[in-house]
């Protein structure tokens, strides 16, 4: 997360309030077997026009680091959440939750309305949660970009699939609330020799 003005921008490493966030997700549609869910940086952002401004630096970012394959029929969104301790949700009914070592469920992002939908809002999840205090998952939960939930991720801190009207799961302590993923298409940065 980044705060000030726009001529001083310095890191946020906390969130301690509701507040809207954005993100720019990179989700290559080939190869998705062996790579991530999203190619792209995992850098959160307080405003959406801080967003639009990185997105074709991030494209850049991307193009040094993959193929130009996979960079350029990857498909970019710009989206937006409610973050912060203790965000109301609406609408879905799947959660992302985690298992205190206390054996306690605190759902944790949601309220998805499907199952699918959590892949597509994991890598905001992911780079959200170091910001969270208190957030109680484990770091690079979902770096690997495998599915909430899968047996490989059971344990205290790693982030699960939970219901709406789970007994087990308390619902109080959610700090991710999805709100707008909107497709955007960056536009590729070409740096002439004469600019050298």
């Amino acid at each position: 997360m980044y705060e000030g003005t726009p001529d001083r921008v310095t890191p946020s490493p906390l969130i301690t309030r509701a507040r809207p966030a954005f993100f720019l997700l990179a989700r290559p549609t080939g190869s998705a077997d062996t790579l991530p869910a999203s190619i792209g940086e995992p850098d959160v952002f307080y405003s959406e026009a801080q967003a639009l401004d990185a997105l074709d630096i991030h494209f850049a970012w991307c193009a040094a680091r993959f193929d130009a394959d996979v960079v350029d029929n990857a498909q970019w969104y710009l989206q937006s959440a409610m973050v912060g301790p203790r965000i109301a949700t609406a609408l879905g009914e799947v959660y992302l939750a985690t298992d205190t070592e206390t054996g306690e469920v605190n759902a944790a992002a949601g309220a998805f309305l499907t199952e699918s939908e959590v892949v597509h809002w994991a890598p905001f999840v992911d780079a959200v949660a170091p910001r969270i205090p208190n957030s109680r998952v484990a770091s690079a939960d979902l770096a690997d970009g495998s599915i909430p939930g899968s047996i490989s991720k059971a344990g205290p801190g790693r982030l699960r699939l939970a219901y709406r009207g789970d007994a087990e799961v308390s619902f109080s302590q959610v700090w991710f609330a999805p709100m707008d993923s909107t497709r955007v298409y960056p536009k590729r940065i070409h740096i002439g020799d004469d600019a050298l």
